[in-house]
């Protein structure tokens, strides 16, 4: 099945329709990387360097009104947890908390329902800029980052070459240095082993897919991430477009997948989502990556309509909540912890989250 540009219209203005390629794209996150013409990338750059960037820009950023409802954030600063929770809350790579000196960034308000934006400052790039939203909304998140980088032009001189583009520490960043990074839900792709034939197709077409929890199984809870590789020698316009025909792409093989397992083995599916409930209903512990697990079962039991005494949740917004992480921060918890009470808590706040008694 090809999966170029135009060919795919999935999305006919149904809502229905968009509300199901929801549940399976669950969040998108656009992100443009910029470098301050004259100075060294942060890869060679000195600390003081480093620190010095991240001032000049703090104090251009915390003098704009499109700003001011920003929170400005020096990673040094924070502990391992809120440094996590920052992280999943704006998507941002793990790979910014090595080395902290002179890194920082300005997060927005966050809202549920809506997007997010943040300004990173001394990750690989001098400044990357990214819009996280729910859902598939590419042209929304992409549309928030221009916005924010027109604004950076003004105030700062960006290395471009008319060749290669924008000039980036990276190779596969060169040209309009635009990512788009999609998490989606693949449950039964999964499970009918058909995710090998997925990650070939992707490479084929210039993305990557990996297991979103990377520091735990590969694809724990069965959610992965999606994104394009190469910018360079493409228009933003270009890459938007693809980017989004593979998703619907996406969303349209696990549709298919789940159908064809409904009418092959629906008993099946059944009993595995009333088995996985029935140990979310009633675990007094549950570890983070078993929790992923049975939530995944259970929300595809929701979205089949298989199972009717749950209520319907968010999956990724639950994911969040239950992380151990946002455990110890909401629960102001402190010193050492016993990693059994946070299981505890955990299975708790699954309990009352999903069960239609506690509504």
């Amino acid at each position: 099945m090809g999966m170029a540009g135009k060919k795919f219209n999935l999305i006919d203005n149904n809502t229905g329709r968009d509300e199901f390629i929801n549940k399976i794209i669950l969040k998108t996150r656009v992100n443009v990387a910029r470098n301050i013409a004259g100075r060294k990338f942060t890869s060679t750059s000195s600390s003081r360097d480093k620190n010095v960037l991240l001032e000049a820009v703090k104090k251009e950023v915390s003098s704009m009104k499109k700003f001011e409802d920003f929170r400005f954030y020096r990673i040094k600063d924070l502990e391992n947890s809120q440094r996590d929770l920052l992280f999943r809350d704006y998507m941002i790579d793990t790979e910014f908390t090595g080395n902290m000196q002179g890194r920082g960034l300005f997060a927005g308000n966050r809202t549920h329902g809506e997007g997010a934006s943040a300004v990173i400052i001394n990750s690989e790039d001098h400044i990357n800029i990214q819009s996280v939203y729910p859902g598939l909304n590419i042209y929304e998140a992409y549309n928030e980052v221009i916005k924010i980088e027109k604004i950076f032009e003004k105030k700062f001189d960006f290395a471009f070459d008319k060749d290669l583009g924008y000039l980036t520490a990276s190779p596969f960043n060169l040209g309009t240095a635009l990512r788009i990074h999609i998490i989606a839900h693949l449950p039964v792709v999964v499970l009918s082993s058909e995710i090998s034939d997925l990650l070939k197709r992707m490479s084929r077409v210039g993305c990557q897919v990996k297991g979103y929890f990377i520091e735990q199984s590969e694809a724990a809870g069965n959610l992965f991430e999606i994104f394009n590789e190469s910018t360079l020698g493409r228009s933003e316009d270009d890459i938007l477009e693809e980017v989004e025909a593979i998703c619907l792409n996406v969303a349209e093989e696990e549709e298919n997948a789940r159908e064809r397992l409904k009418k092959k083995d629906l008993p099946g599916i059944k009993d595995n989502v009333y088995r996985s409930f029935g140990l979310l209903k009633y675990a007094k512990i549950l570890s983070y990556e078993e929790s992923l697990e049975l939530l995944s079962v259970i929300k595809l039991g929701v979205d089949l309509d298989i199972i009717d005494n749950v209520s319907d949740f968010d999956f990724f917004e639950l994911v969040d909540k239950i992380s151990n992480s946002r455990i110890i921060i909401d629960m102001e918890l402190g010193g050492k912890i016993n990693s059994d009470y946070i299981d505890s808590i955990r299975a708790d706040m699954i309990r009352k989250k999903i069960t239609k008694e506690a509504d």
